[in-house]
């Protein structure tokens, strides 16, 4: 990771201010707040045309992602979304339909998960569409899933399948809200949503944990539209990262797959997949360790790399 980024992003953690009635503050996928008889979860995210989106992607697939984001960081906090407000950047001289549209979106996904958007704000510059949501949600106090809690001999899961998002999945994927209300209700460690790749956001989760892990990429569930990604091994070190095919390198560092990530004890592991009822797959991965990051292939341990994208 550019150090840029990375030491932005310490101390901007290490900056906040901490007061009562906040649980949680930066350095989770959402903050936790005190709020009544539950917690107030906030989170809120940025989408830039060019980055995040291409150029003339239709608005409506705009909208929906600009929420969907938000609420996967939701789902990786284990809370359910309760509200969305909306901060829309639009070019000048814009259609009076580009916004309506970008809205329908939004709105289409919201009924789906009962979060409608209740407010916001519209300015307009010289650049392209920026759209920025922030939503709230409600946790039970005290239950709300951080990146912090994984511990050594916790099984590491990931739901879905990873790779190839950029195909249109990182568009029109859902969010893994009901996954998330099942894998709270079995006591997860530590969650978060993979967003920037696999290594790289798992490398994340077990810097916050104080643990290291071992992946096992033979098992790490790769997505069909992993075939069509245009990630290569150039620049990496020879083993094992040639060795991969090319699919399954995609699904450890493409980002943009928003499944969840998360840690758990081996009896409520159990537990969990005796109970899964939903038709997203779950799958073991590995497991957090003392300390170290490695990662095992065709029964060879490699040390791991944070490989995934970063805002240069």
């Amino acid at each position: 990771m550019p150090s840029g980024e990375l030491e932005f992003l310490k101390w901007l953690e290490a900056s906040a201010v901490r007061t009562s009635g906040i649980h949680r503050s930066i350095g989770d996928d959402a903050a936790i707040l005190a709020g009544g008889p539950d917690d107030w979860v906030v989170a809120t995210d940025t989408l830039a045309e060019g980055t995040h989106f291409l150029v003339g992607e239709e608005p409506e697939r705009i909208g929906r992602k600009a929420l969907a984001v938000n609420l996967s960081d939701l789902a990786a906090m284990g809370a359910s979304p309760r509200a969305a407000l909306l901060a829309l950047t639009l070019p000048h001289g814009f259609s009076p339909e580009l916004p309506r549209r970008i809205v329908q979106g939004i709105r289409a996904l919201g009924a789906q998960f009962h979060c409608p958007l209740v407010g916001g704000d519209t300015t307009t510059h010289r650049g392209g569409i920026v759209a920025t949501v922030t939503v709230l949600g409600c946790v039970e106090p005290g239950r709300g899933v951080l990146r912090s809690g994984a511990r050594a001999g916790d099984c590491i899961f990931v739901t879905g399948a990873l790779g190839g998002s950029l195909q249109g999945r990182h568009l029109d994927f859902v969010p893994r809200l009901a996954e998330a209300a099942l894998i709270s209700s079995w006591g997860p460690s530590a969650m978060m949503d993979v967003s920037d790749g696999l290594l790289l956001d798992l490398a994340r989760l077990a810097e916050a944990s104080g643990v290291g892990f071992e992946l096992d990429l033979e098992r790490v569930p790769v997505h069909p539209d992993a075939a069509h990604s245009q990630t290569t091994a150039a620049g990496l070190p020879e083993r094992p990262w040639h060795e991969l095919p090319l699919p399954r390198l995609a699904a450890l560092r493409d980002g943009e797959d928003f499944e969840l990530l998360f840690a758990m004890n081996r009896e409520a592991a159990t537990g969990l997949l005796r109970h899964w009822s939903l038709p997203t797959p779950l799958t073991g991965i590995g497991e957090f360790q003392a300390h170290g990051n490695v990662v095992r292939w065709k029964g060879t341990r490699w040390p791991a790399l944070p490989l995934g994208y970063v805002h240069e």
